[in-house]
């Protein structure tokens, strides 16, 4: 198929052709009341197409992968490359592999009594009164690259998740949490599983606003990692050159204290081991205790840039060249939670943040969410606290870390990036109720 396309190019006069096929098959089901809720089995594949033709370069894509469909799509190639008028170069070198990760995968039968069972269980816990979702889902798919410079990568992996969100109830009060299990769902715990969302969702119980002011702060890893997401984004040379990033004309320079911030694409729940331009992924740092050392490239921006491709080139068969992080990531540190407590002696924990979208701002890095969390008081987790909003500066807190736990964990998988981080104690931060 794709030799078919790279053929019939060569006659439409394509000087350059890049291929990018994805196949997936998706499984969920959600328990509810006893009863399976929701049962849901998809399978998508498309093909997308990226060409040079006279000088500009155009996309295009089908999900009808049938070789009488190519002339239509090679078409719509010259017909955008025409409009656009500007080259994104390709991968140039010749490279083939094939690469397969999996995980053992449970029969969908073994699936649906682990969902009915493990909402049964979660619904017989203490002031559970309602199990908001207790679903199973897995996945795999295939991934293929290829071009005209003789590059042709293949990637195969698949998923198995456990998601677990419960409502507990005391009085007229009420709070709600989740956790969830990643990998092998034979090894699934349920026990462990119910008491880590039961029991963060029990402790918030009795929250109450605090008084306006600025405290010294641990933020649990989960509201690191959502931060890291939000502004991941500047770090892309893109908005770098688009001039949306206050990171222009910062590399080399010392802006976030002691703060070393990673991208290694060979861990979290999947590996990455190459874009999709094709080109192989490594470890690298952004940030190196507090020194910008590099911006997150696509072939096309480390073109214009003058500086070398760092294979975060991310798109999907329907689209576009973007730029992303694969596993953004801060490194653990070597002291428990209770101890970081202990350190701040004073202060507040911070687990949970709201309106990450409508309170944050990328350009200034500005934030104020609202949020839930603990005092910590003589270096103890006491009363709980919520109606707050706290406020920063994602650059200017960054740059304030005291000190980090050894309690790394990575996100919940959503889209493409993963992002990893401990919790973190750092000097201070804005609260307000």
């Amino acid at each position: 198929m794709i030799e078919q396309l790279f053929e019939l190019a060569k006659k439409k006069r394509i000087s350059e052709l890049e291929v990018l096929t994805s196949q997936s098959t998706n499984f969920s089901i959600q328990a509810y009341k006893g009863k399976i809720e929701s049962y849901k089995k998809t399978n998508t594949a498309g093909l997308g197409v990226r060409g040079t033709y006279q000088n500009g370069t155009g996309y295009a894509y089908t999900e009808r992968l049938r070789p009488r469909e190519f002339e239509t799509l090679l078409d719509m190639v010259k017909d955008n490359a025409s409009l656009m008028k500007e080259r994104e170069p390709l991968f140039a070198e010749k490279q083939e592999g094939s690469w397969h990760d999996s995980q053992p995968n449970l029969p969908e039968e073994e699936k649906i009594k682990l969902a009915l069972a493990l909402e049964d269980e979660a619904r017989a816990a203490k002031e559970v009164s309602d199990v908001s979702y207790a679903m199973i889902s897995s996945g795999e798919g295939t991934r293929q690259i290829a071009n005209t410079y003789g590059l042709n990568k293949t990637y195969h992996s698949n998923y198995n998740m456990a998601y677990l969100s419960v409502i507990v109830k005391r009085g007229d009060e009420v709070e709600t949490d989740s956790a969830y299990y990643l990998g092998d769902l034979s090894k699934l715990d349920r026990t462990k599983l119910i008491d880590e969302a039961v029991n963060k969702a029990r402790r918030k119980l009795g929250g109450k606003p605090m008084a306006v002011g600025r405290y010294p702060v641990v933020l649990d890893r989960r509201v690191v990692c959502s931060l890291l997401g939000v502004y991941s984004d500047v770090f892309s040379a893109r908005n770098i050159l688009q001039g949306t990033s206050r990171l222009e004309g910062q590399l080399g320079e010392k802006l976030f204290g002691s703060l070393t911030l990673l991208d290694d694409p060979h861990s979290g729940h999947e590996r990455i081991l190459f874009d999709d331009e094709g080109m192989d992924t490594a470890k690298r740092y952004l940030v190196c205790d507090g020194v910008v050392e590099s911006y997150l490239h696509s072939q096309q921006t480390a073109a214009e840039m003058g500086q070398e491709p760092t294979g975060h080139g991310i798109r999907s068969y329907k689209g576009t060249v973007q730029i992303a992080p694969h596993r953004l990531q801060i490194p653990n540190g070597d002291i428990d939670l209770a101890s970081l407590f202990k350190e701040m002696y004073n202060g507040v924990y911070i687990t949970d943040v709201q309106g990450l979208h409508s309170g944050t701002n990328i350009v200034s890095g500005d934030f104020s969410l609202a949020a839930q969390g603990f005092r910590i008081e003589n270096g103890q987790m006491t009363a709980p606290i919520k109606e707050i909003t706290i406020a920063h500066n994602f650059f200017d807190l960054f740059a304030q870390i005291v000190k980090k736990a050894n309690d790394f964990d990575f996100s919940m998988p959503s889209g493409h990036s993963q992002y990893g981080a401990p919790s973190i104690l750092f000097s201070d931060i804005a609260v307000s109720s």
